[in-house]
């Protein structure tokens, strides 16, 4: 307000005015605790910024729709985001967004994904990414209620947050970071033998599960992903392997070394040999796509599965009623291993102009159970029921479509529903703490900055996908390819990439508690 106007204001009136105005802010605050306002933006007239969120995959039925819906729920809460999702196929991911970030594209969310080839780390060591400290702070209330601390401190690199963790589930719940093998049931009970122990049973079983059924199966498993299902049969486990990168091994007692270096990934590729030459394992796997594998899995089409089994239940219950399905762990008694914090987050591109309004829109987003689940599920009684608390009916279109938006890249597991045919199993892992035995790796809450290594890390992950992928898979031999491909990698710069993770990583073990 201007002064020299303030002199003709009586004294009372002031007083007045401000008492108002404190009463106002007051109101203000308590709406921001009820609907995700923290904006401060309140009012028609308020500028209205564009959120243009990143992420990996394609449109599902019904999205354009409920974007929409989430839209005008915003502007009913009055947070002055506009949200826009830019989809970008799997196969195109890596590529796509290095471009985005490279020329500069201005977009405003990204997910990301931990176990990816670009992990926060790697972004954060381009320069990519923002800090999002101050942002939190003003914007994101609520986002310091729902996220644990122990996600904020893993969040963090060099002290500073760089992204907001998505905690949909609980990191030792079944997975291929955990070493969860999924598997068909039916197949294994009808070639009357239980589920194995060892590689060797496991090599045993599969020969004669896939005898046993009527169509080609294979083991379905990743190219690009440590088999940690298999680390757990070899007398050195625990150890960490970064699982997508495949560079660095982390023992239990905090010792880094270089993974492609060690016995153990020798046996691996001597293992996945074995089940290429059986052809136990897809002939095309290092051409095979997600979306080819994904199918599959919906379909029941495979024997075992090297990232679980039970989240594709309830699509083969729908598309194969004879195929049984469940989980299981090799060498069963042994401890899962805990290595990340959390396996998914969303960052804020350096090349946004409004950064803040990722945060709103997060911040809105997990302010309570309506806005997070309009978002994911749709609006309720078009798109879902809810069936009690932790369930729900999704409904489907004419085209036998339902709407979701993937909880694994946002959803908070406070709010989370699950379809009313998941079974019960299944349920109970996704809303209980497991309660296997676990060990902490060293490296939890730990982040790689690449920034002093970038052309060296790129290079060696480069000749990682070209010459290792098939030595790892059992394409081609060991033996006769792994030296000149170690050679190879050792002129990328592997020494100079494992010294450097080595260096960070004593220096941030030096600063914890």
């Amino acid at each position: 307000m201007n002064n020299r106007k303030m002199r003709f204001i009586p004294a009372s009136l002031v007083i007045v005015m401000m008492l108002v105005l404190m009463m106002a802010c007051s109101n203000a605050g308590d709406k921001a605790g009820s609907n995700g306002n923290a904006s401060g933006n309140e009012g028609d007239n308020a500028e209205v910024l564009p959120l243009k969120y990143v992420i990996p995959g394609t449109a599902k039925p019904h999205t354009d729709e409920v974007v929409q819906k989430v839209n005008e729920k915003l502007k009913a809460d009055g947070v002055n985001v506009k949200l826009e999702i830019n989809f970008i196929p799997w196969d195109a991911w890596d590529q796509k967004t290095n471009l985005m970030l490279s020329t500069g594209d201005e977009f405003d969310m990204l997910h990301v994904m931990e176990n990816s080839s670009v992990p926060t780390g790697s972004y954060v060591g381009r320069g990519a990414l923002q800090p999002l400290d101050e942002l939190i702070d003003k914007y994101g209330p609520e986002l310091k209620k729902i996220i644990p601390d122990y996600a904020w401190d893993a969040a963090k690199i060099d002290g500073k947050i760089y992204s907001v963790p998505a905690v949909w589930r609980y990191e030792t719940s079944g997975s291929g970071e955990m070493g969860t093998l999924g598997f068909r049931q039916d197949l294994l009970d009808k070639v009357g033998m239980p589920f194995p122990k060892t590689s060797d049973e496991l090599i045993a079983t599969a020969e004669k599960m896939q005898q046993a059924s009527d169509k080609k199966l294979y083991i379905q498993t990743e190219t690009d992903v440590t088999p940690v299902f298999l680390h757990r049969t070899y007398d050195s486990w625990p150890f960490f392997v970064d699982y997508r990168e495949q560079i660095i091994k982390v023992d239990q007692a905090g010792n880094i070394s270089s993974w492609l270096e060690s016995e153990e990934f020798k046996k691996d590729a001597e293992f996945f040999r074995q089940l290429y030459e059986k052809k136990l394992i897809n002939p095309d796997i290092l051409t095979y796509k997600k979306e080819e594998r994904d199918k599959a899995m919906t379909l029941g089409d495979f024997i075992y599965s090297t990232n679980g089994a039970l989240y594709s239940s309830i699509a083969i219950a729908r598309n194969n009623p004879e195929a049984k399905v469940g989980e299981g762990y090799l060498a069963e008694e042994k401890p899962l291993l805990q290595y990340l914090a959390f396996g998914n987050t969303n960052a804020v591109p350096i090349t946004s102009k409004h950064p803040e309004a990722a945060i709103m829109f997060l911040n809105w987003l997990y302010s309570n159970k309506d806005n997070h689940n309009l978002f994911l599920y749709g609006e309720e009684g078009t798109h879902y029921k809810a069936v009690g608390e932790r369930t729900a009916e999704f409904i489907r279109d004419a085209n036998d479509e339902s709407y979701y938006f993937d909880s694994w890249m946002i959803g908070n597991i406070n709010y989370m529903l699950f379809d009313v045919k998941t079974p019960e199993d299944y349920l109970k892992m996704q809303t209980t703490e497991p309660s296997n035995p676990v060990e902490f790796s060293p490296v939890l809450g730990f982040r790689l900055n690449t920034e002093p290594i970038a052309v060296e890390y790129a290079n060696v992950l480069s000749e990682v996908k070209s010459k290792i992928i098939p030595i790892k898979m059992g394409v081609v031999s060991y033996d006769k390819y792994f030296p000149a491909a170690l050679q190879s990698l050792k002129a990328a710069g592997l020494d100079k990439v494992v010294a450097e993770y080595q260096k960070q990583f004593k220096e941030w073990q030096a600063l914890q508690k």
